[in-house]
Parts: C-alpha cells; sequence; structure tokens
C-alpha cells in the first residue's frame, strides 16, 4: 500500500492554526482603484516571480511596492492567474485573467506563500514525518475561517471525490452533493445555521475526512474580536502571555497559536485573555541540542463572533 509522507515542523503541528498568518494578510477582495496595505503586499508576492512583475523600475518594481492597486497591478495580477490557470480560472470556466484579486486567486497566493513558510520551517531540527494514507480524505484548510450564512467559500486539502461530498458544520449541519472538479478543492456557501463555531469536515464514498479545520457562522452584526497588543514581547518555556484586546467573551473563548490550542479561556472585562507557555514545548524529536533560538508565534482568539486578526511575540526555545 502506497503512502504520501508529509513533512511538518514540530511547531507547526496545528496546520489550520498556521495558515492564519497568510490568509488574513489579504481579508478582501482587491480590484483597480482600491488602497492599503494589502495592495502593498500582493505587490510583493507578484513581484518575487519575473514573469509577474509589475515593474522594472519606479513605483510599484521589486522593492518599490505602494498601496494602490492600478493598472499595472492589474496587468501583472492578470499573468499570474494565467500562470496558475489551472487552480485559478479553469474551476470558474475562464480561459483568461480578470485582473479581480477574488476568492481563488487569494487562495492560490495563500497557498505558496504557507508552502514558502513550511520549507523554510522544516529545516530545524524538530522535523517529524506524519504518514498519509493515498486516497484519505483531508480537509487542509478553508479560504477564510469566519462569515455569515450565505457567504461563498471554497475548502483545500485531498481525496475530495468528483461529485457527493457532504461538508459538515459539526454533526448536525451538513452541505450535501458538494462537487470537487480537481479532487482538491471544494467551493460551498454556508448554510443558514446559528452562529458559532464549527468542526468543518467533509464525508464522501472514500471516507471520513479529520476534524480539525473550522469555521465561524457570524451574525454580521457583532464585531468579531480584535488583538491588540500582546504580552511580554519576548516569552520563553512556562511564562504566562497575556492577550489585550477587544470582543473577547466571558468564557468559551479559545487560543490559538503556532504551538498549542487553549479551549474554554475565560475573559473578566472582555479585553484581555491569558494563556501559558507549555514547558515541554518545540522538544525535538530527532536530535538534542542546548543552543538556544528565538521564533515567532502567531496567536488568534476565536470565539462564537469570529476569529481576530493575528499578532506574534517571540518565543525563546
Amino acid at each position: 500500500m502506497k503512502f504520501i509522507k508529509i513533512v511538518f515542523c514540530g511547531l507547526l503541528f496545528v496546520l489550520p492554526m498556521f495558515l492564519f498568518s497568510a490568509t488574513e494578510v489579504f481579508p478582501r477582495t482587491l480590484y483597480v482603484g482600491m488602497r492599503g496595505e494589502d495592495v502593498r503586499e500582493l505587490q510583493k508576492v507578484l513581484n518575487k516571480d519575473i514573469e509577474t512583475r509589475i515593474a522594472e523600475m519606479g513605483a510599484g518594481s521589486l522593492g518599490n511596492e505602494t498601496n494602490y492597486f492600478g493598472t499595472a497591478t492589474k496587468r501583472a495580477l492578470i499573468k499570474f492567474q494565467e500562470k496558475y490557470r489551472t487552480e485559478i480560472l479553469a474551476p470558474s470556466g475562464l480561459t483568461s485573467g480578470t485582473g479581480i484579486f477574488g476568492t481563488k486567486t487569494r487562495a492560490k497566493v495563500t497557498i505558496l506563500l504557507n508552502t514558502a513558510s513550511v520549507a523554510k520551517s522544516v529545516t530545524t531540527p524538530t522535523q517529524v514525518s506524519i504518514p498519509v494514507q493515498k486516497g484519505e480524505v483531508i480537509v487542509m484548510f478553508p479560504s477564510q475561517y469566519s462569515g455569515t450564512a450565505g457567504t461563498m467559500i471554497e475548502i483545500f486539502g485531498a481525496g475530495f471525490t468528483t461529485k457527493d461530498n457532504t461538508i459538515y458544520f459539526g454533526d448536525g449541519n451538513a452541505v450535501g452533493k458538494a462537487v470537487s472538479p480537481d479532487g482538491q478543492s471544494i467551493t460551498f456557501k454556508i448554510p443558514a445555521i446559528p452562529k458559532g463555531v464549527y468542526p468543518l469536515f467533509v464525508k464522501n464514498a472514500r471516507g471520513d475526512s479529520n476534524r480539525d479545520s473550522f469555521f465561524v457562522v457570524t451574525d454580521g452584526v457583532t464585531p468579531e474580536p480584535k488583538i491588540e497588543s500582546i504580552s511580554p514581547a519576548r516569552a520563553t518555556r512556562g511564562d504566562v502571555v497575556t492577550v489585550k484586546g477587544s470582543g473577547f467573551l466571558a468564557k468559551g473563548n479559545t487560543v490559538r497559536t503556532g504551538i498549542n490550542i487553549i479551549e474554554n479561556v475565560s475573559s473578566a472585562d472582555g479585553r484581555a485573555i491569558s494563556f501559558s507557555i507549555p514547558v515541554d514545548v518545540f522538544i525535538s524529536t530527532t536530535t538534542a541540542s542546548s543552543e538556544k533560538f528565538t521564533i515567532p508565534v502567531w496567536v488568534y482568539v476565536v470565539n462564537e463572533n469570529g476569529v481576530s486578526n493575528g499578532k506574534s511575540f517571540s518565543l525563546e526555545l
């Protein structure tokens, strides 16, 4: 029996948490005339590839990215979309790029960014291999982690069948007969279900997927949680980290980090949450080393009102 081996860094053992770091950079659809730091980040992505660079010199060129989405950015984005036409254009029946930074293009950029980050991370001595059976149903991550009922999203993974996939939001709510032309993605609308945090998983003729991905159905009115600061800025094993912000609930918050998930965290005032760093975090499975090093750890707060922005602190190991 054949197996596919997926390599993870010990720090990133919960993939959906790790993917926040890229998805949060691009929270909206972008097009000509828009401004923002997400436009600048998009230009940086396009400029990494010589085939999709915005300009050779001046505004928009490599190292001179701007926050304005102009016609040069649109042309470069069209080149990007057509370079990855199989994943971006073909599923929508398109043959040429649109120049609009929508869901499928954002998803492809997210995959590229996170693939690069994983490749960089797995050089550490905590590398481990996890065997995954070929054909197994796997949900890796959704194109976004929160939204109202009726929002169109896409989930990415493996082992999806051409038709008759059932997407579950917990055990009691499902979207049936979902199709997947490529076996690696499914596009669908969030069903009309009550607001809350739901495990997101897929069942089909091949079996049941993992249940560690999730989606928060929001009401579109209540503000999502927001992180303003994290202290201390530099921490180590056993330290208590405090997250300050807004929109935290008296109970039922989940803190998701690159090192662990802490569920049912309370907040006395709705503006602060604290958690402890495990003393055994990041123990190498392959080699022992007394050398200390520092890594960034991203933190997100999830509750029934949505998913916060991400902020990081430095963890000394």
